[in-house]
């Protein structure tokens, strides 16, 4: 089996952003080489990937079109960028059960994310008191 994909490669260097909060995009991101930090709104490193994993699934299978977070590079990095319709039309061909669960995982993964940042910016307005600002028992 052959597997077709409108995919172009592109280097990138250490820093470098990929995509960003709020970009509407729906392209998948396969590592050749480097690796990738994906980043909340609020600075929480969600993710570092490294060659050989996928990113951006997200506005891919759930159909957003804004990002929700930022890919940067942590290192030089080669990325093969993926059609959107690619991934679409691989889903479409995929059982329709798998295709649910798939969705299902990544509305749990984007919940998680979620729920991470919120629970991180919590700690971080704890660990920014003073010893003497803390009301004790």
């Amino acid at each position: 089996m052959k597997l077709v994909m409108n995919m172009v490669r592109k280097p990138f260097k250490a820093g470098e952003v990929i995509f960003d909060f709020g970009e509407k995009s729906d392209d998948l991101y396969l590592i050749h080489s480097g690796s990738v930090e994906i980043v909340s709104r609020e600075g929480l490193v969600l993710a570092t990937l490294k060659a050989g994993e996928l990113f951006g699934e997200m506005a891919s299978i759930l159909g957003e079109r804004e990002r929700t977070a930022r890919a940067v590079t942590a290192t030089n990095a080669v990325i093969d960028v993926i059609d959107s319709t690619t991934m679409r039309r691989k889903l479409g061909e995929a059982d329709p059960v798998l295709r649910a669960l798939v969705r299902n995982l990544t509305i749990r993964l984007a919940d998680a994310n979620k729920m991470n940042e919120e629970r991180w910016l919590l700690l971080n307005v704890y660990q920014s008191l003073a010893p003497d600002e803390i009301e004790r028992p």
